[in-house]
């Protein structure tokens, strides 16, 4: 079987350069064969691409020279041909990754009842750069790895599920404007084992709408009656469209602020898994919240620990400048 070598040394002292090149031997599916020596496998095209590369390296101060080699030595052929196919391996394993996180997430949305039309569009629009990721790997898969089947039959089952589901029409009443007046030292309920939603909620609640307020967390069909009711199916303050509760108290209360935006923003993204505002803190908080879950396993145990941690962001993000 013959095998093209690239070999080249990069004299340029610029990272950048290094990068650039690095990432054009991936564009081809050229594999390193050994220290600043690449490998591609016969034919006419790899033998273009590879004196194409070789131009681009010359063109960063480096040099280059492609050679060829016909190897009669079935182990050293199938130990080329595994190198191609661990690269290609891991590229398809990362790829059927991203897919199977974003049907998760779809799934789970649905689930849910959450999945808007705009909620949609935007999990269409994620998942479109799949197909040119999986046709870019297929094009230099060479050797056929195991889990390119795998990706192109989990990419197809995505793109059905996103094409087949129609969310239902959004129907919000007016959202309703309170007086925090009339919301003092009151009875707040809501379902048990709380998590970011109604653990922020219960925080804003206490900080800036209710200072007095007493919260009753217990299984839904347990409820107090006689209760303010928070992020409950059917409750003045729960979701809204897409918002969340925390959205919603914000809004129906006026509450305004750099600091609670941002908060918002955080529990928007843990709560309904849209990542509509890509917040970085997100992933973090949530972990953190599951932690004192875990750890605390009482809710005002939860809010109390919990609130500290809400109190700080606030302190945080009241005091960061704006774009820092």
């Amino acid at each position: 079987m013959k095998w093209f070598f690239l070999v080249h040394q990069i004299q340029t002292p610029r990272s950048r350069e290094r990068v650039k090149i690095w990432r054009l031997t991936k564009k081809v599916g050229a594999v390193l064969y050994r220290n600043s020596v690449y490998v591609l496998p016969d034919g006419k095209e790899r033998l273009e691409d590879f004196q194409w590369l070789s131009q681009q390296i010359k063109g960063a101060q480096g040099e280059a020279s492609v050679f060829v080699s016909e190897s009669s030595d079935e182990k050293e052929n199938r130990r080329l041909r595994d190198l191609f196919i661990r690269a290609r391996e891991e590229e398809y394993v990362k790829l059927l990754s991203a897919i199977e996180q974003l049907q998760e997430r779809l799934q789970s949305l649905q689930a849910q009842r959450r999945l808007s039309k705009t909620i949609l569009d935007r999990l269409i629009k994620e998942a479109k750069p799949f197909g040119d990721l999986l046709a870019e790997i297929q094009r230099v898969d060479f050797f056929g790895a195991p889990s390119g089947k795998k990706a192109s039959s989990a990419l197809d089952r995505l793109k059905s599920q996103l094409a087949a589901f129609e969310p239902p029409p959004e129907t919000v009443t007016p959202l309703k404007h309170y007086d925090r007046k009339n919301f003092q030292g009151k009875i707040w309920t809501t379902r048990a084992h709380i998590h970011i939603d109604r653990l922020a909620s219960a925080w804003l609640i206490r900080r800036f709408i209710d200072p007095k307020a007493k919260f009753v967390f217990a299984p839904e069909t347990k409820l107090p009656k006689d209760a303010i009711p928070f992020d409950v199916l059917g409750a003045e303050f729960s979701h809204r469209g897409e918002d969340c509760t925390f959205e919603t108290l914000l809004q129906s209360f006026q509450l305004r602020g750099r600091a609670l935006a941002s908060i918002a923003e955080i529990v928007h993204d843990i709560d309904m898994k849209d990542q509509k505002f890509n917040r970085p803190e997100a992933a973090g908080l949530d972990t953190v919240v599951r932690a004192l879950a875990a750890a605390l396993k009482d809710d005002h145990k939860i809010l109390e620990a919990g609130s500290g941690i809400l109190d700080a962001l606030y302190v945080y993000f009241s005091n960061k400048k704006r774009g820092s």
